[in-house]
């Protein structure tokens, strides 16, 4: 069963691929001739779970996003206060290729060339030969990928070649006493990093690992620290996209760093990393149809830091089996990233039966994303031959149609309509006397908002509050107690009556909320309800209406 992620990745990818505005990066050799058509996207979760489509196992070099993933290096090795005497943390406005030195000839920030040269030399200190300096880089990304990767020697000495601007950044970084190597063993050091070869997997990864707290989260290893990886992405969301990060914040809303080879990745906390590859970029310098894929990403799957829907949600409550079901109960905010945990757990998971029902009566809301992926992988379920069933007494799930125009079956609550030839005030008295139709063991005022009763026999124990009374509406909803016979078979639901005139008559419907045809001792439950509203609510109405 293929993941509806990978069928919302490809989608993604489909819809920019015809999209060619923007050119290759024209100034190193290796970049002007890299295949323009290239398109790679991968998603990599916090527990290690990776999807890709397209080009994703075609390599290409890093170039500036290894820029926040050095500087969390630094920190770790060296400390905030250390490296942040080397180089700042505010946004520069410029370009990348730019020179924004501070008023103590600091870097403005690590993403910017100026500061990420800085940034290099702090690597190993200031002895540490080139060739040294560049195989620790490269070890340690290759870390923070889970797999061994290299540098590509073409990138490394075209770049060389037109790197003059470089080495006069590093010449009057020098000079200003920010570093302290030669000139061009700095820049050489600096293009070394950034030459490394990478696939959009790797990067998926690599900023996953950010996203982790600085956990890589499928080899596991704790590559740098909690505080690194914080500080990165905080960098990243004020820096990353250069003289656009305003604006990239503003319309898409992820934590991001572009390179001039086409990639792009980005980080949520706690949840996430993604990465994709188009080679054309814009005039800032950032890949123009991975521009479009974060700001799809952003928007259809409510990936945005700043969303209120943004937050790592709790997804399923516990999985049983009763009958011939598999019931699924679900719980708290579901977004995309909830909904893709809760998918992937079922499709590893060994499910028994031929009924699966999902139970949504304890989420508190779904976003866009997170409902869309729900529906379209309980749709595949069903495709596979699986008998799907929901069960939404709030219809916080907005409706059950799939996408291809089919419905799900609907799990109802146990409920219960009749007509009486009384008043509604008739009504509505007769019910808030439970100790004179359900059971004089019933004691306390059931018909005061706000009041308790409860129900007690030898071998149980139910309490009551009254949640609504207003006439037209009665609302008892069963509450927790320390009693020892309280009866558990109750929990968490609540009994209904909504009171409406009907053509002279009254009609009353009762539901048991939370009593649905998939829990134990539902068809006796339901039995004893039919019995005491025919034969003891029923007659007191009449009752009621003859006093």
């Amino acid at each position: 069963m293929r993941s509806p992620v990978t069928e919302y990745l490809q989608a993604i990818v489909d819809d920019v691929r015809d999209q060619d505005s923007g050119e290759r990066a024209d100034y190193i050799d290796v970049l002007k001739n890299a295949d323009p058509d290239k398109l790679g996207l991968a998603l990599c979760t916090t527990d290690g779970q990776l999807y890709s489509v397209g080009d994703a196992d075609y390599e290409f070099s890093i170039q500036s996003i290894s820029k926040p993933f050095v500087y969390a290096l630094a920190l770790d090795m060296y400390g905030p206060d250390e490296v942040h005497s080397h180089v700042g943390v505010e946004p520069s406005g410029e370009a990348f290729n730019k020179l924004s030195l501070d008023d103590d000839g600091r870097p403005a920030n690590p993403l910017i060339n100026a500061g990420a040269i800085t940034v290099n030399q702090l690597i190993g200190g200031p002895d540490i030969p080139v060739e040294q300096r560049s195989e620790k880089l490269r070890n340690y990304f290759s870390r923070l990928a889970g797999r061994e990767l290299t540098i590509d020697q073409r990138v490394l000495n075209s770049e060389l070649e037109t790197a003059d601007r470089n080495k006069a950044f590093a010449h009057m970084l020098r000079e200003a006493g920010t570093i302290s190597d030669e000139a061009h063993d700095a820049v050489a050091s600096y293009i070394a990093q950034c030459a490394v070869l990478v696939t959009v997997k790797d990067l998926a990864a690599m900023a996953a690992t950010l996203a982790n707290g600085g956990t890589q989260p499928v080899t596991g290893e704790k590559v740098v620290s909690a505080e690194a990886a914080r500080l990165a992405q905080a960098v990243m969301v004020s820096s990353g996209m250069y003289d656009a990060s305003g604006q990239w914040m503003v319309n898409v809303g992820i934590p991001a760093k572009s390179g001039v080879a086409g990639g792009l990745i980005g980080t949520l906390p706690g949840q996430l990393g993604i990465a994709s590859l188009s080679p054309r970029l814009n005039k800032q310098g950032n890949s123009v149809r991975g521009v479009k894929i974060f700001r799809e990403l952003s928007s259809s799957l409510g990936l945005n830091l700043l969303s209120s829907n943004f937050y790592r949600a709790p997804g399923i409550r516990r999985i049983e089996r009763r009958d011939d079901a598999d019931i699924v109960e679900l719980q708290g905010m579901i977004n995309f990233t909830s909904a893709e945990k809760i998918l992937r757990g079922l499709m590893g998971r060994r499910l028994h039966c031929q009924k699966l029902i999902f139970d949504v009566s304890n989420v508190t809301g779904f976003n866009k994303a997170g409902r869309d992926l729900i529906k379209d992988g309980l749709m595949q379920f069903r495709n596979d031959g699986i008998d799907v069933a929901i069960y939404d007494p709030d219809h916080t799930l907005s409706d059950w149609t799939f996408a291809d125009g089919t419905t799900a079956q609907a799990i109802r609550d146990f409920t219960a309509s009749f007509s009486v030839p009384a008043t509604r005030e008739e009504v509505y008295r007769a019910i808030t006397k439970p100790h004179s139709w359900w059971d004089k063991k019933v004691e306390g005022d059931a018909a005061e908002q706000g009041s308790e009763f409860h129900y007690s026999d030898d071998d149980r124990y139910v309490g009551f509050s009254v949640q609504e009374a207003d006439g037209d509406r009665v609302v008892w909803t069963v509450e927790p107690t320390d009693n020892p016979k309280e009866d558990h078979e109750w929990d968490d639901t609540s009994l209904i009556f909504d009171i409406e005139e009907d053509e002279g008559n009254t009609k009353v419907n009762f539901t048991h909320r939370g009593m649905r045809p998939h829990d134990r001792g539902y068809e006796e439950i339901a039995k004893t309800w039919k019995d005491r509203i025919a034969k003891g609510l029923q007659p007191l109405i009449g009752r009621e209406e003859d006093a």
